[in-house]
């Protein structure tokens, strides 16, 4: 097993890691060997699990966050969804007003974005 590690200059301190976790998976063993046999299954596996747990926990912390900026908003998707909305309102007589309003909200919705756009492509 000591054949597989990486030889150089960090090969010293990779060496005593290797070291210090083969006498703590020795340790581990001698508890679990120590039990009886009706749960040394269980205390393998918990042990196992244990292990999992607190590695992964140390990668999640040690990865820098990223701040990334969200994507910008666009009010000309939400207009053509509007008008989608809209359409079969105005085709009813009873919902004629309420798509007639919605639409209008679709038509400033969407210069808002056009707008928007041609700003945002300028800067």
């Amino acid at each position: 097993m000591a054949d597989d590690r990486p030889t150089g200059p960090g090969s010293r301190r990779t060496g005593d890691l290797d070291r210090e976790v083969e006498d703590l998976s020795r340790r581990i063993a001698e508890v679990v060997n120590s039990a009886g046999p009706e749960i040394r299954g269980d205390l393998r596996e918990y042990a196992i699990e244990l292990l999992k747990e607190e590695t992964e926990q140390s990668d999640v912390a040690h990865e820098p966050a990223r701040a990334a900026d969200p994507p910008p908003f666009n009010p000309l998707a939400i207009a053509l969804l509007l008008v989608l909305a809209a359409l079969p309102l105005l085709l009813s007589i009873v919902f004629a007003p309420v798509g007639l309003a919605v639409l209008v909200i679709a038509a400033i919705f969407g210069v808002w974005g056009v707008v928007a756009t041609m700003f945002r492509r300028r800067t």
